[in-house]
């Protein structure tokens, strides 16, 4: 049967939440949200992890939107950090999400769809994982978007599990408004044609050493009936550090302050792998978006492997998802 939309994700749960969205008519942004945030809904961590989004296609800009974990420590004085070889707690690895805040500039950007429609499938994954905590953040993230997170409900419980006080860099200071979210996607030649991708994807590659840290490698792809091309990568984290409160877990991806050594500026992005791109030909047009959620970039998707892709004939329009 040929389509004109389509969505494919590794987590079957997320892969469940895209595909409903588009076949109720919705929007490639909002299906790759809404695999985000199902997946969010349904795993503890999931929402504090990195996330990086990407959009192009028919009659849209290539835009990239940017949620990276951040270094903490904003407004307060350098610690006198840890001694060489002395044991670093776990809370002092706990970096600052903005993944939500990515998501939702994306939301704002595609604007066709209600929040609410989004995060629906997330709030019922929760619920029915017994995580009522999480579920409630969902809730006011329908409600207050990103200021949710900057709210005390969600504050206090991350500052009391990794502020100064327990060892950790954490501040409220660290909870304000996230800048330089929405930015131009890069685009390199590749064979005839050329990819499109986030501008940090680069950065991706040299994270080797804290790859366990971030998690598994999760990706959603969608391509909607308008020729719209979204494609979100996160990770989501099996060994972090709990949030009781919340019903979440922090990934420990932050920099400790080691004497002597010149710490991580506080507000600077934390690398993360960013797998994802959208092809085009040598005349512009846009033919897949792809995903390696397992990779820390796509250096040559028609040779790396596992692949999620979703194609479209820019001739006839028929739409399809592949893992390869």
């Amino acid at each position: 049967m040929t389509t004109r939309a389509a969505a494919i994700a590794n987590d079957p749960i997320a892969d469940e939440a895209a595909q409903d969205f588009l076949a109720s008519g919705g929007s490639a942004v909002g299906a790759v949200l809404t695999g985000f945030f199902a997946a969010g809904g349904a795993f503890a961590g999931v929402l504090l992890g990195p996330v990086s989004i990407l959009v192009g296609g028919v009659g849209v800009g290539a835009r990239a939107f940017d949620g990276r974990l951040r270094q903490p420590g904003l407004g307060t004085k350098r610690p006198r950090g840890f001694k060489e070889g002395e044991e670093v707690p776990d809370s002092a690895r706990v970096a600052i999400p903005t993944g939500v805040a990515a998501a939702l500039v994306a939301h704002a950007y595609d604007g066709s769809q209600r929040l609410g429609t989004i995060l629906k499938p997330g709030i019922s994954r929760a619920q029915r994982s017994g995580a009522d905590a999480r579920a409630g953040l969902l809730k006011r993230i329908r409600s207050a978007g990103a200021g949710a997170l900057t709210e005390a409900a969600f504050v206090r419980p991350v500052l009391r599990i990794a502020g100064p006080s327990q060892g950790g860099l954490v501040t409220p200071s660290d909870f304000g408004s996230v800048p330089d979210i929405d930015q131009d996607a890069d685009e390199r030649k590749l064979g005839a044609g050329s990819l499109v991708e986030p501008p940090w994807a680069e950065e991706g590659k040299g994270v080797v050493e804290d790859a366990e840290a971030l998690g598994i490698g999760c990706a959603v792809c969608a391509i909607d009936v308008r020729g719209v091309f979204a494609a979100l990568c996160y990770r989501r984290v099996s060994d972090g550090l709990p949030i009781d409160d919340l019903d979440l877990e922090a990934p420990l991806a932050a920099v400790p302050v080691q004497r002597g050594v010149t710490r991580v500026a506080p507000g600077a992005r934390i690398p993360a792998p960013a797998p994802i791109a959208i092809r085009r030909d040598k005349s512009g047009t846009s033919l897949a978006v792809i995903a390696g959620p397992m990779l820390y970039r796509l250096d040559d998707p028609t040779q790396a492997k596992p692949l999620l892709v979703v194609k479209r004939d820019p001739r006839t329009q028929a739409t399809e998802a592949s893992r390869s």
